[in-house]
This record gives C-alpha cells, sequence and structure tokens, in this order.
C-alpha cells in the first residue's frame, strides 16, 4: 500500500501551481499570455486559465495593453513588502530590545500588525513565566494583548468598526464586542491617550504585560513592543512604576532609528 508522508498529505497543489504562474514573471518575461505561461510553467492552458482568472480577481496578476498579455499586478508588493518591513524593523530593534531585557530581567517581545491578529518577530526570553508556549512566528489576538492593543488602537474608525465585525465571531471576546464594543472602545481609547497598553492577566493566568507602540518616520504604528512579567512578581502598580518608562525609553529608541521624529515638547 502506498502510504502518504504527512508531508505529501498537507501539500496543496493547486496553491503550487498558482504561486508558479507568479514566479515565472521575472525582468526577461514581464508580460505573458496564458500560452506563454502554459509553456513556461508545464501546465495545461485550461489549468493557466483558471490560475490566471483567479490572480487577476485578487488583484495579484492585471492584464496588459497588450491583447491577452498579464503582468504582476502592485499587490504583489504588499506580499514583499510586508516581508522585508518586518525584517528590517526586527533587525533594527533588536540590539535595543536585548538591552532592555537585560536592564529589567524579563522576557521582552515585538510584535506587528497581521490581519486581525499580531505574529510576533522577536522574542528575548529570559525564563519560563507561566505555561505558555510562545515563540517567533507566534499569532494572537490583539484585544486580549498588550502588543495586540496598541497595533490596533491608532488604527482609524472604519478599520476599528471592521475589527469589531471580526471580534463578533469570536465567542470568547463576548464581553469586548457586546454593547457594539464599549469595552474595546474604551481600551482603546485610554490606549490612545497613554500611549501604551496593559494586559493584567486577560490573556492567560499569572502573566501580565505592559506594551508601546514603535513609529516610522510618517509617525505610523509599524509595530510594538512588550515587556512580558509573572503576575506573582509583579503586582499592576508594581509593573506600571517600574517598566514604562525602560519600555517607553526602548520603543522611541527603534523609532528615531526607523527616522521618526518625537514632538518636542513646549513646541506649539
Amino acid at each position: 500500500m502506498n502510504r502518504q508522508t504527512n508531508e505529501e498529505r498537507n501539500f496543496i497543489n493547486s496553491l503550487a501551481r498558482g504561486l508558479s504562474i507568479l514566479e515565472v514573471f521575472d525582468l526577461a518575461n514581464p508580460k505573458m499570455g496564458i500560452s506563454d505561461l502554459s509553456r513556461r510553467t508545464g501546465l495545461s492552458k485550461s489549468t493557466v486559465f483558471r490560475l490566471v482568472h483567479t490572480l487577476r480577481t485578487l488583484g495579484y496578476i492585471i492584464p496588459v495593453g497588450e491583447k491577452n498579455k498579464y503582468t504582476l499586478g502592485p499587490k504583489v508588493l504588499t506580499l514583499g513588502f510586508a516581508v522585508l518591513s518586518s525584517l528590517e524593523l526586527r533587525e533594527l530593534a533588536h540590539p535595543y530590545l536585548m538591552e532592555l531585557s537585560r536592564e529589567v530581567k524579563e522576557t521582552v517581545n515585538l510584535a506587528v500588525l497581521d490581519g486581525w491578529r499580531l505574529i510576533y518577530v522577536e522574542r528575548i526570553k529570559t525564563h519560563q513565566i507561566v505555561n505558555i508556549n510562545l515563540h517567533v512566528g507566534s499569532r494572537l489576538e490583539l484585544y486580549n494583548t498588550a502588543m495586540g492593543r496598541v497595533l490596533a488602537a491608532f488604527q482609524d474608525e472604519n478599520w476599528l468598526s471592521t475589527y469589531l465585525s471580526y471580534l463578533k465571531t469570536l465567542p470568547e471576546a463576548n464581553e469586548y464586542w457586546k454593547d457594539n464594543g464599549k469595552k474595546l472602545y474604551k481600551i482603546m481609547e485610554e490606549v490612545r491617550k497613554n500611549n501604551f497598553a496593559i494586559n493584567n492577566e486577560e490573556l492567560t493566568p499569572g502573566l501580565r504585560s505592559v506594551a508601546a507602540p514603535v513609529r516610522n518616520r510618517e509617525g505610523h504604528i509599524v509595530g510594538a513592543v512588550n515587556i512580558a512579567v509573572s503576575s506573582s512578581l509583579y503586582s499592576l502598580p508594581k509593573l506600571k512604576q517600574d517598566l514604562i518608562s525602560p519600555l517607553r525609553k526602548t520603543t522611541q529608541a527603534i523609532s528615531e532609528t526607523l527616522g521618526y521624529e518625537s514632538p518636542k515638547k513646549g513646541i506649539k
């Protein structure tokens, strides 16, 4: 009996074929038709036609002036820019995160927005805080995490409204989206006012954290840094007193490295 391995069973042929269409466009062949794509990928014309239709609908391929020719659409750039942006941020932030972790002797994390969730792009771990397995690449919800709240709070009203609709699909988030999102909006308002967010054991018992935003040259929030601690060692007042200042110093330094200029006090 021919038994498939887990790797073989998990391989999605249609996805691989779609990606193969994108991969064959290059500097020498920026515009191609169905026949060209079929020849270069080895796929049948009917298969290529369906894949091109799907990719065109999604915006990854667009038609060009020449009859029945296609080229890569601007949306393809978003894939590369997202990766380059997070990798650049991680590389630039790493020494500052290391310094912060050494200073406070606690675990420090960096995350970026990933759809309606966050994704860890760096983690400086000192010791096991609580029984929760987090690592670079881990994804968490936004509403009940300090970094997630920072990443969500500075989005525009349309984004927040759509995010609230997403939350309604999560039964465990009921208290945040009920009453038209009263609790969620209150949290977001506090984050914008204070320029930091706190998770008071809302993600998991025994874990507290405080997070602050990282801004780019234009002042947009491109990431969040948090300090995660055991609630048995840090009361809420102690967390605020001991950790907010060094955290802010770190996120300000990272932001300035990205070209952000902090508003000067006293200048109107």
